[in-house]
C-alpha cells in the first residue's frame, strides 16, 4: 500500500508539473503580446502619417514597407514551422524575439532613404514568424492534452490584448517622447521584458514530464508527416474554410466603421462598435479554447462561424445602433475563435510529428484572407456604391465554411496510440 508520504510526494510532483505548464502558457501570452503580429501590426497605422511628414514620403511608399514585411513573413512561415519541428520551439522563439526587438528598436534610427525602411521591414518579416503563434502553439500542444484548448486560448489572448493596448500606447509614447523614442522604448520592452520572461519560463516538455495522462504522453510525438498531411483531404478542407472565414471577417472588420458612418452613425458610435469587435475577439479566444476541451472539435468552429454569418447578415439587413453592436460582437467572437481553433485542430487531426509545419500552412490563410477580403469589399463598394452584395457573398461563404467544419469527422487514431 502507498504511504501518506508517497501520496503527498505524487501530489506535490503533479502540482509542480501543472505550475510549470501554466507558466509556459503565461510566458507565451506575454511573448504573443509583444510579437510581430501584435506590436508591429497594431502600431504601424499610428506611426504611418508621422513618417510621411518626417521624411516627405507618400502613404503608399510607407505602406509598401508593411506589405513587404507581411509577404516575407508569409513566405517564411513554412520554414519556421520546419525549424520548430526539428529543433523545438524554445530556441526559435528566443532567437526570433531577440532579433525582432533589436530590429524594431533600430527603427528609431531611420534615415530619409526609403531603402532603409524597406530593408528593416524585410528583416522584420523574416524573423516575424518565429515570434508568432506557430512556435508558441507547438510548445503548448506538447505540454497539454486534456486542457489543450483552454491553454491555447489563454496564450492566444496575448495577441488580442496587444490589439487593444498597442495603438493607444504607441500614440502616448509618441506624444510624450517622439516617434524615434517610441520605437526605441517599444523595441527595448521586447528585449528587456518579453525575452527574459520567456528565457526563464519557456520550457520544452521533453525536458520535464508532460501535463497529461501517462497513456497519452507517448502518442503526442506521433502523427502525420508533411507529405501525408498535404495528401489529406482534411487539410485542404481546413485551408479552404479558414481562408474563407479570414477573408470574410477581415472584410467586415476593416470596413465596419465607414459602413456604419455611411448609415448615419456618429464616428464615436462607429468606433465603439469596432471596440466591441475587439473585446468579443478576446472572449472568442478564451471561450473557444474552453469549449474545444468539452465538445467534438468540428462543432466549435462550425458554431463560431455560424455566429459570424449571423453578424454579417445583420449588417446586410442594415443594422445600426444596438443591432450594429451585436453584429460587431458576433463577428468579433468568430475572429477570436479562429486563432484558438486552428492549432487545436492541427494537433488533433494531424498529431504532433510535423505539427508546426502543418500549422504554418493553415496559418498563412489568415494574412492571405486578411489581405484579400478588405480589398474585395472595397472594390464591391466602389463599383456598386453599396456594401450589400459583398456582405451577401461573405455571409454565404461563411455558412459554407461552417458546413465544411462539420465534415471533419472524429479524430484519427495514430499508430502509436494503438499501442497504448
Amino acid at each position: 500500500m502507498q504511504t501518506v508520504e508517497t501520496i503527498s510526494a505524487g501530489i506535490t510532483k503533479e502540482a509542480a508539473k501543472q505550475r510549470s505548464a501554466w507558466l509556459v502558457v503565461a510566458a507565451s501570452s506575454v511573448g504573443l503580446f509583444f510579437h510581430f503580429g501584435s506590436l508591429l501590426v497594431n502600431a504601424f497605422g499610428v506611426v504611418l502619417t508621422t513618417l510621411c511628414d518626417q521624411f516627405h514620403w507618400s502613404r503608399g511608399q510607407v505602406s509598401l514597407g508593411f506589405t513587404l514585411a507581411t509577404l516575407t513573413a508569409m513566405l517564411t512561415m513554412p520554414l519556421t514551422g520546419w525549424l520548430t519541428d526539428q529543433f523545438g520551439a524554445r530556441r526559435p522563439i528566443l532567437v526570433s524575439m531577440t532579433a525582432f526587438g533589436a530590429l524594431y528598436a533600430s527603427l528609431a534610427f531611420l534615415t530619409p532613404h526609403l531603402w532603409h525602411l524597406y530593408a528593416l521591414f524585410l528583416l522584420l518579416g523574416l524573423v516575424g514568424p518565429g515570434t508568432s503563434a506557430i512556435s508558441h502553439a507547438s510548445l503548448i500542444t506538447r505540454w497539454f492534452t486534456e486542457r489543450r484548448g483552454l491553454a491555447l486560448g489563454v496564450a492566444m489572448s496575448g495577441t488580442a490584448i496587444g490589439g487593444v493596448i498597442w495603438p493607444s500606447a504607441t500614440r502616448a509614447l509618441m506624444d510624450q517622447f517622439g516617434w524615434r523614442n517610441a520605437y526605441a522604448i517599444s523595441g527595448g520592452a521586447v528585449l528587456l521584458i518579453a525575452v527574459p520572461l520567456m528565457l526563464l519560463f519557456l520550457r520544452e516538455p521533453g525536458k520535464t514530464v508532460r501535463v497529461s495522462e501517462e497513456k497519452s504522453a507517448a502518442a503526442q510525438a506521433d502523427g502525420l508527416t508533411r507529405g501525408e498531411a498535404l495528401r489529406s483531404g482534411v487539410l485542404w478542407l481546413m485551408i479552404i474554410a479558414f481562408f474563407v472565414i479570414s477573408m470574410s471577417i477581415h472584410a467586415c472588420m476593416i470596413h465596419l466603421v465607414p459602413m456604419l458612418t455611411d448609415r448615419g452613425m456618429t464616428p464615436p458610435g462607429a468606433a465603439f462598435a469596432a471596440s466591441l469587435f475587439g473585446a468579443a475577439g478576446m472572449i472568442g479566444r478564451l471561450g473557444t479554447g474552453y469549449l474545444l476541451d468539452l465538445l467534438p472539435a468540428e462543432r466549435v468552429p462550425a458554431f463560431a462561424f455560424s455566429l459570424v454569418a449571423a453578424g454579417i447578415f445583420l449588417l446586410l439587413a442594415g443594422a445600426t445602433g444596438t443591432g450594429s453592436y451585436i453584429a460587431a460582437m458576433l463577428i468579433g467572437f468568430g475572429y477570436g475563435a479562429e486563432s484558438a481553433t486552428i492549432p487545436y485542430l492541427v494537433s488533433r487531426y494531424f498529431g504532433l510529428r510535423s505539427f508546426s509545419e502543418i500549422y504554418s500552412y493553415l496559418f498563412i490563410t489568415v494574412p492571405l484572407g486578411g489581405a484579400m477580403g478588405p480589398a474585395l469589399m472595397g472594390e464591391g463598394f466602389d463599383r456598386l456604391g453599396s456594401y450589400n452584395l459583398a456582405l451577401l457573398i461573405c455571409g454565404a461563404a461563411t455558412m459554407v465554411a461552417a458546413l465544411l467544419m462539420l465534415r471533419l469527422g472524429s479524430y484519427p487514431v495514430f499508430k502509436q496510440e494503438n499501442k497504448q
